[in-house]
This record gives structure tokens, sequence and C-alpha cells, in this order.
């Protein structure tokens, strides 16, 4: 009976050591299942894709736009038009199962649009920074230029697989924010993305366009007329008189330096220029341009005034959607011409700026003096001198007719042009009132 005893008491611990093996085995097991799940849930990216477009789609312009090269990669737009931005990412979509399996979102997401433009020495420069939490953004380039719009968004994801939610203290208390209550204690956000609970992570999206804005805006010009008499060296005049445009337009972004009269006693200039305040955003198809008479040559009386009116802007070219300001003087025009004195020398000089460089700089005009059939009238040795007048035209049927032309062309190909009738008055048949007496 011992015997038999023996062998029992040794089967029994044997029997008992394997289920203790069985059980360590079967923990391990489920271990690696937890983790394995933990794993799972944790497989939150730090990152997501996005893409960028511009909208609408008829005012994007194809990428060999005006002879562009398509491999640079940029959007060709027209300035003064409004476009829209939009982005697309699973981050700011109502599920966040694109993002993690089992994944939610734990609030909105935190959206940023930068708008970026190239300066003179390639680096880009900051427009604006608006934190809008909208997936689109939208507005006008009031300026030609290359710009970087970029969007920039963030996220707390939590959960995933195998997450569950947990309550802490009597289960009939309030529920945790898991569950749809409110949570009291703050959130803190460790270096790795996680919160301090390890539920949520920060993913971010981010993404940036290049935009390339195209000038579709007649170029601005300044003509300035000068009379001179006695011992003036008018060829030192004239340079003076350029460089007298050059500061001021410059100064003025093309506007007239002044609206009154008496401030054009020493030349009398014509401006053409893009506008006023709202005037100079309006949309291609709406461009106009703003004609400004100022001094005395610019009436047979030689009164001096400052007159301005709106003029239309033309298409000049449809397809590459380029422009054409075209003032053409006449006895019915608000421009009637230029009158100079007889045997009085006289300058001009005309300068033009283009916006598409903000305005910052001037460039010389092409301009001259020609008779009605396009012949060119040469100085009398520094200025320009006529000894026999042809206006009133009724009384000077005989006399020739001259013209003044200026043209100005920018980059884009956008031109301004006036031709105006150049009147030769007697000295004692106008310009009364002491002015030329």
């Amino acid at each position: 009976m011992k015997k038999i005893g023996g062998i029992l008491f040794i089967f029994a611990v044997f029997f008992s050591f394997a289920l203790v093996i069985s059980a360590q085995d079967t923990a391990a097991t489920d271990d690696a299942a937890v983790n394995t799940a933990a794993d799972e849930a944790a497989a939150i990216p730090g990152s997501v894709d996005m893409t960028l477009e511009m909208k609408p789609g008829k005012f994007v312009m194809p990428a060999n736009f005006r002879g562009g090269d398509p491999d640079r990669g940029l959007v060709n737009a027209v300035e003064d038009v409004y476009y829209e931005q939009h982005e697309h990412s699973i981050l700011y979509k109502e599920d966040a199962a694109e993002v993690a399996e089992g994944a939610s979102f734990e609030g909105d997401p935190n959206i940023t649009w930068d708008t970026k433009v190239k300066d003179a020495d390639g680096n880009f420069q900051t427009v604006s920074s608006v934190n809008t939490n909208m997936a689109g953004n939208g507005g006008k380039f009031f300026a030609p230029g290359e710009y970087q719009i970029g969007n920039g968004g963030a996220r707390q994801v939590g959960g995933g697989e195998g997450a569950e939610s947990t309550t802490t203290g009597n289960e009939d208390e309030t529920p945790g924010a898991a569950a749809g209550g409110s949570q009291t204690d703050e959130t803190l956000v460790g270096e790795d993305g996680k919160t301090a609970e390890g539920g949520a992570t920060t993913v971010t999206a981010n993404q940036a366009m290049g935009v390339l804005v195209h000038d579709v805006t007649s170029p601005d010009m300044w003509i300035a007329f000068q009379e001179g008499a006695g011992n003036i060296d008018m060829a030192t005049t004239e340079n003076e008189l350029k460089n007298k445009i050059m500061e001021k337009i410059v100064s003025n972004l093309g506007r007239p330096f002044s609206t009154k009269a008496e401030d054009y006693q020493d030349a009398s200039y014509v401006f053409v220029d893009e506008g006023l305040g709202d005037e100079r955003n309006l949309e291609p198809w709406k461009k106009t341009a703003r004609l400004s008479v100022a001094g005395a040559l610019f009436n047979e009386r030689g009164a001096p005034k400052f007159e301005t009116k709106v003029v239309e802007s033309k298409a000049l070219d449809q397809e590459d959607l380029t422009s054409q300001i075209h003032i053409a003087g006449g006895e019915d025009e608000a421009l009637k011409g230029v009158f100079v004195r007889r045997n009085v020398p006289f300058i001009f000089a005309a300068m033009s700026v283009d916006n598409g460089n903000n305005r910052g700089t001037t460039a010389e005009v092409a301009c001259r003096i020609e008779t009605a059939d396009g012949k060119e009238v040469d100085k009398d040795g520094s200025a320009y001198l006529f000894r026999v007048p042809n206006y009133p035209r009724a009384d000077y049927k005989d006399q020739p007719e001259y013209f003044f032309v200026s043209k100005a062309m920018d980059k884009s190909g956008n031109l301004t042009t006036v031709r105006m009738p150049l009147y030769i008055v007697n000295i004692q048949a106008a310009f009364e009132g002491g002015r030329n007496q």
C-alpha cells in the first residue's frame, strides 16, 4: 500500500507542475496578444498626405501659358481674379478610420494658410498667415509675381484597434470624455506627440504649391512737356525733367503727384495710370485706366488746369490675356492735344512704370513728334522749335499736321500708347493773361 501511495504522490506532483507550466504558457500567450493589440492601436502615423488645388479651373491658365515652362510645376494664374485654394487630406474628414483602424478624432483640426511672394533677391517673404481652421481659402493676387501657397494642419487622433475607455471610482458617477461626458483634468502632450494617458497623437499634414501670377495690366505712363526761353540749356533741362519724373512716379506709385493746377507751372503732364482705389483691382475683363492732364499746355488759351477721366482698356491678345490702353487725342476728346508757342523751344520726356514689379522701377518710353504721314520731326539743336503756327487749323490749312506719339510695353506684352495732335500757336493769338506776354 505504501508503495502505491508513493507512486500516486509522484504522479500528482508531476501533474501539478505540468499545470503550472501550461498556465504560464497561456498567460504569456495572452500577454503577447494584448501587446500586439496595443501595438496596433498605437500605429497612428505622425503625418498624412495632402494635395492642394486652385479653382475655378477656367481662370487657371495652361502649363505653357505665355510660353511658360511646364516642367517648373507652377500653377499659372492672373492678377485681380478671385481664386479659391482647396486641400484634400484624410486629416480633415469626419471619420478617422483612414488615419488608423479604430481611431477617432479628439477635436477639430487646426489649419493655417500661408501666402508668400518671391522678392527681388529670390527669397520668399510672407504676405499673410491666417489660422482659419478651414480646409479652403480664397482671395485675389493684387500684384503679379511668383507666390507660394502653403497649408498646414494638425489634429489630435486617439483610440485605435483594441483601445478601451476607462473610468475610475463609482461606475454610477459622471463618465469620462470617452463616454460623452466632460473631462476635467488637463491633457498634456509629450514630445512624442502622445498624451500623458497615451490615448492621443498629434497628426499633421502639410503641403505647398507654387503659383505664378501674370500681369494683365497696361503699364502706367507719364509724359511731361516743358517750354524754355532765354539762355536755358534745354539738354540739361531734359535730363533734369527725366530724373524728376523717375523720382515722382515711383514715390507716387504711378499716380499724379498733385491734383492742383498751380503745381504744374514748370511743366505740363499727361498721366495714364491704372486708376484710383478699387479701379486698380478690377478683373481683367473689366479693366480701365485713368487719364489725367495737368498744366497750361493742353488748351489753346494756355490756362492751367487739372482734369481726369476714366478710359477703356481693351484686349490686345485674347489668348495671352494681354491688354492695351490707347489714348487718342483730338477736338472731341478729353485730351485735345498739346499746344506749344511759336518760336519758343520746348522739350518732352516720357516714362513708364509697370505693376509687375510693384511700380518699383521706371523705364524710358519711346516717344517722338511726327507728321501725319508718320515722318519723324527732328530737334532744332537741343530742343524742338517751330517757327510757323498751324493752329487754328481752319486758318492754317496749308501747314503740316503734327502728332506726339508714345508707346510703352511691359515684359508681359501689355501696351499703353498715346497719339495726340501737337499744335503750334501764335504768341499774339493765344496764351493770354500775361503768361507769354
